[in-house]
């Protein structure tokens, strides 16, 4: 499934995942930096976004991949 934000066409997956990693660097506080203005400008903060992996990325999401993996 493919979700079109106004930036740019993101699978469910890679939507959840930036969600994760702005969720963990912005607590949520939409007044700060939007979802999607983080997609458009601050998405290589914490590396790729097809890529899970916690000493990259500190979100739950790559957490769970190297709990899991």
């Amino acid at each position: 499934m493919s979700i079109n934000i106004k930036v740019k066409n993101i699978t469910e997956e890679q939507y959840n995942h930036f969600f994760q990693k702005w969720l963990y660097t912005y607590g949520g506080a939409t007044d700060v930096v939007s979802l999607e203005d983080y997609i458009d400008t601050y998405d290589d903060w914490y590396g790729d976004v097809d890529v899970y992996d916690s000493s990259v990325c500190p979100c739950v999401m790559c957490l769970d991949e190297d709990i899991d993996g």
